[in-house]
């Protein structure tokens, strides 16, 4: 049976595009089947829109990482964990890909 374990979008910054100031966003979805005892945990990246006319709205730069998914072979007692540290690694990679600012 398959179980969800993590669904987490993560705000890490803010960049601005085309005047307007957009959130930069990691987002992981995991699931653990325990009669394979495989994880599986979707990334991906993209930015959100600040201005209320365009709430909602998504678009994922050239400079965001492409979309990852990790599979592990993992016990049940150690997925949350191994989740957990997934989308911290995630979150590292997509922050480290952020534009610098020169304010």
């Amino acid at each position: 049976m398959l179980y969800a374990l993590l669904d987490a979008t993560q705000v890490l910054g803010t960049v601005e595009l085309d005047g307007a100031i957009h959130e930069v966003c990691a987002e992981a979805l995991a699931s653990h089947d325990r009669s394979t005892l495989q994880l599986t945990v979707n990334l991906r990246s993209f930015l959100r829109s600040e201005r209320q006319d365009h709430i909602g709205e998504q678009s994922i730069p050239a400079w965001l990482p492409e979309p990852q998914t990790v599979i592990e072979h993992v016990e049940v007692e150690d997925v949350h964990a191994l989740a957990s540290d997934v989308f911290a690694s995630w979150k590292r990679k997509v922050a480290a890909a952020m534009p610098v600012s020169h304010g």
